[in-house]
């Protein structure tokens, strides 16, 4: 598995768990490289993964 692919199931783990600003994702992935995380970011938003709640909150969309 990629370092991107990697870092964007844990993005998926931490979001079903409770929706979290992009900050707080950041902070729970604070080992990974800035850049590995954009990128696995911009992969779960051309997935459509990613949706937010009543709060502006990112939370993990059904696929």
């Amino acid at each position: 598995m990629s370092e991107i692919r990697a870092v964007a199931a844990r993005m998926e783990q931490l979001l079903a768990e409770r929706p979290r600003t992009f900050y707080q994702l950041l902070r729970e992935l604070g080992d990974a490289e800035y850049r590995v995380i954009l990128q696995a970011w911009g992969s779960l938003r051309e997935a459509r993964r990613l949706g937010r709640d009543e709060h502006g909150l990112y939370l993990l969309r059904r696929p």
